[in-house]
């Protein structure tokens, strides 16, 4: 019986082409932010952060990114990302600009199916952590 996986699936493909989607979307988003692009400082000093905030989530962003497009590491940047987006919607939910609250949660959707199907080196970490 052969056990061996077939080179090409759509599964993987599609994981891929999402990945490589959202790795590019948070080069952008990071990239920006690192550069103290005006709109990125006038967003975060309207919200009340610090200016150094700004580059600790640019830097969480790009970061993320470059991790996204590691198998290995995938899941935990996913995770990483996902905690990102999840303070970005409550931001936007504190301050009331409901229009903007969806982007981040439709983003940490994306980011949770990135990171379930890259789950493999954290149940192999829990499973590991459980043995021992």
């Amino acid at each position: 019986m052969n056990t061996a996986q077939p080179a090409f699936t759509w599964k993987t493909a599609g994981v891929w082409m999402l990945t490589v989607i959202l790795a590019a979307f948070f080069l952008l988003a990071g990239g920006l932010k690192l550069r103290g692009a005006p709109s990125q400082v006038d967003s975060f000093a309207h919200w009340g952060y610090a200016a150094w905030f700004l580059y600790v989530i640019g830097t969480i962003e790009t970061v993320g990114a470059i991790g996204l497009l590691m198998p290995r590491l995938a899941c935990f940047a996913a995770l990483l990302l996902g905690g990102t987006m999840l303070g970005a919607s409550l931001t936007h939910l504190v301050h009331n600009e409901m229009k903007a609250v969806p982007v981040p949660l439709v983003i940490l959707g994306l980011l949770a199916v990135v990171g379930y199907a890259r789950r493999d080196p954290i149940v192999a970490l829990y499973e590991r952590w459980l043995d021992s």
